[in-house]
C-alpha cells in the first residue's frame, strides 16, 4: 500500500512540473506566437493552443470556389491567420480549458482583436456550435458576403476529419 501511495505522490510531483503553471487561473496572459499550425491552432513555445469557439478547414482539406473548382482551403485559412498574425508577433490570451490533445483551449487577442471572430468573419473557420455560441453572428456575416470558404461549397471541418479517420 505504502509503495502505491509513493508512486502516487511522484506522480502528482511530476505532473506539477511538466504541467506549467503558466494558466493557473483565468487572466489573461500575454504569449509570443512562435508557430501558426492552421487557422485554428497556434503555438507559443511549447504551449498547444486551440483558439475557443472556431473549426477551421484542415491543412490538407479541399474545398470548391464559386467555379466548383477545387482549391486548397485549409492552406488558404492558416495563410490568413498568419497574414493577421506573425511570427513573433504578442497575443494576450485566456485560458478556458484543455482538450483531449492537450492543447490549451483559449481566447485570444491580437491588438485588441478577438483572433476566432476574425479568422471566423473573414470566412476561413466556423462557428464550433458544440463549444461555444460567441462566433455565430460572425459566421452568418462571412456566409452573407460570401467571403472564404463560403464562396463555394465545403465539407464541415469536423465531418471532413471523421470522413479521413475512416478511410
Amino acid at each position: 500500500m505504502l509503495k502505491y501511495k509513493t508512486l502516487w505522490v511522484l506522480a502528482i510531483v511530476a505532473l506539477s512540473i511538466y504541467v506549467p503553471d503558466f494558466f493557473a487561473d483565468t487572466e489573461t496572459k500575454s504569449l509570443r506566437v512562435t508557430a501558426v499550425t492552421d487557422a485554428d491552432s497556434l503555438r507559443a513555445g511549447d504551449l498547444r493552443l486551440r483558439l475557443h469557439g472556431i473549426d477551421a478547414p484542415e491543412l490538407r482539406q479541399t474545398c470548391l470556389d464559386k467555379s466548383s473548382q477545387p482549391y486548397r482551403c485549409g492552406q488558404e485559412a492558416a495563410d490568413f491567420l498568419r497574414s493577421m498574425i506573425e511570427i513573433g508577433a504578442e497575443i494576450q490570451c485566456q485560458h478556458l480549458d484543455t482538450d483531449r490533445y492537450n492543447r490549451w483551449v483559449v481566447k485570444c487577442f491580437h491588438n485588441g482583436e478577438d483572433i476566432g471572430e476574425a479568422v471566423v468573419r473573414a470566412g476561413w473557420a466556423l462557428a464550433y456550435r458544440r463549444y461555444a455560441k460567441d462566433y455565430i453572428e460572425a459566421e452568418n456575416q462571412a456566409e452573407r458576403a460570401e467571403r472564404g470558404i463560403w464562396q463555394g461549397n465545403f465539407t464541415r471541418p469536423e465531418i471532413w476529419r471523421r470522413e479521413q479517420r475512416k478511410k
